[in-house]
Protein backbone atom coordinates (compact mmCIF):
# COMPACT_ATOMS: atom_id res chain seq x y z
CA UNK A 1 0.00 0.00 0.00
CA UNK A 2 2.79 2.38 0.94
CA UNK A 3 4.62 1.61 -1.88
CA UNK A 4 1.51 2.49 -4.05
CA UNK A 5 1.45 6.11 -2.52
CA UNK A 6 5.25 6.52 -2.75
CA UNK A 7 4.86 5.77 -6.64
CA UNK A 8 1.94 8.50 -7.01
CA UNK A 9 3.97 11.30 -4.81
CA UNK A 10 7.10 10.62 -7.59
CA UNK A 11 5.11 10.87 -10.66
CA UNK A 12 3.15 13.84 -9.01
CA UNK A 13 6.35 15.69 -8.22
CA UNK A 14 8.15 14.80 -11.60
CA UNK A 15 4.51 16.40 -13.42
CA UNK A 16 5.19 19.73 -11.21
CA UNK A 17 8.78 19.66 -12.28
CA UNK A 18 7.90 19.25 -16.16
CA UNK A 19 5.21 22.03 -16.02
CA UNK A 20 7.89 24.27 -14.36
CA UNK A 21 10.07 23.73 -16.84
CA UNK A 22 7.84 24.61 -19.78
CA UNK A 23 6.58 27.42 -18.18
CA UNK A 24 10.10 28.59 -17.28
CA UNK A 25 10.97 27.96 -21.50
CA UNK A 26 7.80 30.24 -22.99
CA UNK A 27 8.56 32.76 -20.35
CA UNK A 28 12.78 33.06 -21.57
CA UNK A 29 11.48 32.89 -25.28
CA UNK A 30 9.28 35.36 -24.69
CA UNK A 31 11.05 37.95 -22.84
CA UNK A 32 14.14 37.84 -24.90
CA UNK A 33 15.51 41.66 -24.60
CA UNK A 34 14.70 43.38 -28.34
CA UNK A 35 18.30 44.40 -30.10
CA UNK A 36 16.55 47.91 -30.49
CA UNK A 37 18.21 47.62 -34.09
CA UNK A 38 15.79 47.67 -36.56
CA UNK A 39 16.03 45.26 -39.36
CA UNK A 40 14.23 44.58 -43.43
CA UNK A 41 12.73 41.20 -43.20
CA UNK A 42 10.65 41.74 -46.56
CA UNK A 43 11.54 43.46 -50.08
CA UNK A 44 10.52 44.32 -53.11
CA UNK A 45 10.72 46.33 -56.18
CA UNK A 46 8.96 47.67 -58.81
CA UNK A 47 10.12 49.65 -61.58
CA UNK A 48 12.62 51.67 -58.71
CA UNK A 49 10.45 51.95 -56.08
CA UNK A 50 11.77 49.58 -53.36
CA UNK A 51 9.14 48.45 -50.74
CA UNK A 52 10.34 47.37 -47.84
CA UNK A 53 8.55 45.85 -44.78
CA UNK A 54 10.80 46.86 -41.12
CA UNK A 55 10.98 45.76 -37.67
CA UNK A 56 12.32 48.39 -35.76
CA UNK A 57 12.99 45.72 -32.66
CA UNK A 58 11.74 48.34 -30.23
CA UNK A 59 9.11 48.03 -28.00
CA UNK A 60 8.19 51.66 -27.16
CA UNK A 61 9.24 54.49 -29.88
CA UNK A 62 9.76 57.77 -28.34
CA UNK A 63 10.29 59.15 -31.93
CA UNK A 64 9.33 58.16 -35.47
CA UNK A 65 11.16 60.58 -37.50
CA UNK A 66 14.25 59.66 -35.86
CA UNK A 67 13.51 55.81 -36.50
CA UNK A 68 12.87 57.05 -40.32
CA UNK A 69 15.83 58.94 -40.49
CA UNK A 70 17.69 55.69 -39.09
CA UNK A 71 16.05 53.65 -41.49
CA UNK A 72 16.56 55.73 -44.48
CA UNK A 73 20.54 56.05 -43.79
CA UNK A 74 20.14 52.06 -43.53
CA UNK A 75 18.44 51.53 -47.14
CA UNK A 76 21.08 54.24 -48.50
CA UNK A 77 24.14 52.02 -46.74
CA UNK A 78 22.96 49.08 -47.00
CA UNK A 79 23.47 47.82 -44.14
CA UNK A 80 20.51 45.95 -42.51
CA UNK A 81 21.41 42.45 -41.76
CA UNK A 82 18.76 40.60 -43.20
CA UNK A 83 18.58 42.00 -46.42
CA UNK A 84 21.50 43.10 -48.33
CA UNK A 85 20.58 45.53 -51.60
CA UNK A 86 21.80 44.92 -55.49
CA UNK A 87 23.16 48.81 -56.01
CA UNK A 88 25.50 47.90 -58.73
CA UNK A 89 23.01 48.51 -61.43
CA UNK A 90 20.50 50.55 -60.07
CA UNK A 91 19.57 52.22 -57.11
CA UNK A 92 16.05 53.33 -55.69
CA UNK A 93 14.31 56.48 -56.87
CA UNK A 94 11.79 56.02 -54.40
CA UNK A 95 11.28 54.17 -50.51
CA UNK A 96 8.05 52.79 -49.62
CA UNK A 97 8.67 51.51 -45.82
CA UNK A 98 5.75 49.74 -43.46
CA UNK A 99 7.92 49.58 -39.92
CA UNK A 100 6.59 47.73 -37.14
CA UNK A 101 7.68 47.53 -33.57
CA UNK A 102 8.42 44.06 -33.51
CA UNK A 103 8.19 40.61 -34.90
CA UNK A 104 4.70 39.98 -32.62
CA UNK A 105 3.35 43.31 -33.91
CA UNK A 106 3.73 41.86 -37.73
CA UNK A 107 2.36 38.97 -36.85
CA UNK A 108 -0.43 40.93 -35.29
CA UNK A 109 -0.53 43.24 -38.29
CA UNK A 110 0.10 45.81 -36.34
CA UNK A 111 1.50 48.77 -38.29
CA UNK A 112 3.52 51.21 -36.41
CA UNK A 113 4.12 54.08 -39.11
CA UNK A 114 4.71 54.18 -43.01
CA UNK A 115 7.72 56.17 -44.00
CA UNK A 116 8.12 57.60 -47.82
CA UNK A 117 11.34 58.55 -49.07
CA UNK A 118 10.31 60.64 -52.50
CA UNK A 119 12.51 62.74 -54.87
CA UNK A 120 11.10 65.98 -55.23
CA UNK A 121 11.00 66.17 -58.67
CA UNK A 122 10.39 63.36 -61.46
CA UNK A 123 13.30 62.26 -62.79
CA UNK A 124 14.72 59.38 -62.54
CA UNK A 125 18.35 60.48 -62.71
CA UNK A 126 18.33 60.58 -58.96
CA UNK A 127 18.39 57.86 -56.87
CA UNK A 128 18.28 57.48 -53.03
CA UNK A 129 22.46 56.92 -52.71
CA UNK A 130 23.89 59.50 -54.75
CA UNK A 131 21.31 62.36 -54.62
CA UNK A 132 19.69 62.23 -51.19
CA UNK A 133 19.63 66.33 -51.46
CA UNK A 134 16.94 65.71 -54.11
CA UNK A 135 14.25 63.27 -52.05
CA UNK A 136 12.02 64.69 -49.39
CA UNK A 137 10.95 61.88 -46.11
CA UNK A 138 7.47 61.82 -45.05
CA UNK A 139 6.02 59.46 -42.29
CA UNK A 140 2.47 58.94 -41.90
CA UNK A 141 2.03 61.13 -44.41
CA UNK A 142 3.65 63.77 -42.98
CA UNK A 143 6.87 65.95 -44.11
CA UNK A 144 9.85 64.99 -42.02
CA UNK A 145 12.56 67.98 -41.60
Amino acid sequence: MKKTNIGRQILIIACLIGVVGICSYFYTVQSKPLSEIPDAINSSRFNTTEHLTVIANQQEIEDKHKLAKQIVEMCQNNSFQSIKFSYDMVCPTELQINVYKTEKDFDDNKKFCEISYLSEEENEDYDIVHNPEKFTMYVDGEIVE
